[in-house]
Order: structure tokens, then sequence, then C-alpha cells
């Protein structure tokens, strides 16, 4: 039997929760034929103790990074750091798989990246993160969409900082309540942390999704209800994830759907679009 032992060079561009995550299931073996070659972080300790649990070169900045014989670099920076670390990676002839993916609400920015992986034949990756759907979502843009509607419930803990930034005293907030609703580019605006998903949902229907998030004290987990008309059906999805023991901002979901996607990368069969 064919054995696919294509090894995968990986190069990560912030060393905190998510990037360490993704390397550990890297060095467990979760993420088969894999191996994490160079990391990069503005915090050097970060560095130095992913580089400990990897064996990979700490490299001083993005460029040095993307220089490295790699075939794809994951972004667990931040917002800001998207357009250097894609920009640098593709044109360096690299992969680049994006975790902050909020960033790509900027369409100028979306749109030049995209022209930019095509120009350079590489590939940028946005993992599917919290949500589930997207196959159907991707068949259902062929035909025409209607309406994008995501609505998102999660834990007080999970929204805090972000509703302090909103003027909110979470303490008074006793019952499940409407913190946000209005379009994407005003929730990841005030959301950044929290909402990531809702620009996913707009990229792959193509089409603004409503944003309603909920805040409620009672919750223990996040939820996700997904809500997709199109000429060619409708969808709704709901989907109810733990949140990330690491980070509470985010579900335990989001950081699982990178390791699967970089574990697909050598993987013989693929499944779903």
């Amino acid at each position: 039997m064919e054995v696919n032992t294509t090894m995968y060079k990986i190069g990560i561009v912030g060393c905190g929760v998510i990037g360490s995550f993704i390397s550990k299931k890297v060095v467990d073996g979760t993420i088969k034929n894999a191996k994490i070659i160079a990391v990069y972080d503005r915090n050097l300790e970060k560095s130095k103790k992913l580089s400990e649990l990897t064996g990979a070169k700490i490299c001083n900045s993005i460029d040095e990074l993307v220089k490295e014989n790699l075939d794809l670099v994951v972004e667990c920076a931040s917002v800001k750091a998207v357009e250097e670390v894609a920009t640098k990676s593709l044109i360096n002839n690299k992969d680049v798989l994006i975790m902050s993916v909020g960033a790509l609400v900027d369409k100028d920015l979306f749109l030049k990246l995209k022209k930019l992986a095509k120009k350079v034949s590489r590939k940028i990756y946005i993992p599917s993160g919290a949500i589930g759907g997207l196959d159907a979502i991707k068949a259902l843009r062929l035909g025409e969409i209607y309406k994008v509607v995501l609505k998102t419930v999660k834990p007080i803990k999970a929204l805090e900082d972000s509703l302090k930034n909103l003027g909110y005293d979470i303490s008074s907030i006793k019952n499940p309540i409407v913190v946000f609703e209005g379009d994407v580019f005003e929730a990841i605006k005030k959301f950044p942390m929290n909402i990531n998903v809702s620009v996913t949902l707009s990229i792959v229907s193509e089409y603004p999704a409503k944003v309603i998030i909920v805040a409620d004290p009672n919750a223990k987990l996040n939820r996700h209800e997904i809500l997709v008309e199109s000429s060619i059906g409708k969808l709704k999805v709901c989907v109810e994830n733990v949140p990330f023991e690491e980070n509470p901002k985010t579900s335990a979901l989001a950081a699982y759907s990178a390791v699967r996607l970089i574990r697909d990368l050598s993987e013989s069969v693929k499944i779903g679009t």
C-alpha cells in the first residue's frame, strides 16, 4: 500500500496560545507528516518556549522566517500582523494559513492578497473556525444568496473585554442580552477577539453577514446559529462549542479546525469541497 510521506515544513508567526496549541499537535503526531521548522514572536520568551517544544529555529523577524525552507506559514499573531505575514509569505513562495481572519473584513486587503496568491501560484488557507456548514454554503453560493445571518451567544467571560470597552457594567448583566446587532464590518470592529467567524462566513458566502451577539451570564458554551438563504436552498446550522481553555474568548473548535486543515494537507483523500 502506498504511504504518503510528504513532510510539511511549517513556520509559526505568533507563539501564543493558538501557535503553541498547533505546535503541540504537530509534536504529538495529531498533525501527521509535519514539522515545525521556524518560529517568530515579538516576545522572545514565547519564541524560546515554543522552540524548546518543537526544536524549531528562533527567527528575529518575519522576513527571516519566510526565507526559511518552508511549505506553510501559520499566522497566529494578530489582525494587525496579517497583511505583513501573508504578503511576505506569498512573495517568498510560501502558502499561508491565516488565523486572525478578522483582518480580511478589509475587502481591499482580501482582494490584494487573493490577487497576489494567484500571481505567485500559492495558496491562502482560512480554517472554518468555530462554525460548520461551510461546504454547503460554498455550494449555495453557486446560486444567488439572499440572506446570511449569524447569531452568536457567548458567556459573559468570553465577551468581557469587548463589553467593558463598550461601556457595559458586566456585573449588572443578569439575563441574556443582545449587545450587538448590525453588519459584519461593525461587528469585527467592536468585538475583534470574539466574532472572527462572521468574517469567515461573509467570505465563504460572498455576502456581508448580519450579526447578532448575545451575552448570556448563564451560558457555559459558545453557540453559533447560522442562516443562509439562496436560490438553491436554505441552510440552518447551530454549533455549540466548549470555550478554549487557555483563551475563553474563542472556541476550542476554532483551534482544532486549524489543526484539521493542516493535517488534511498531507492526506491522500479529501472529503468535502
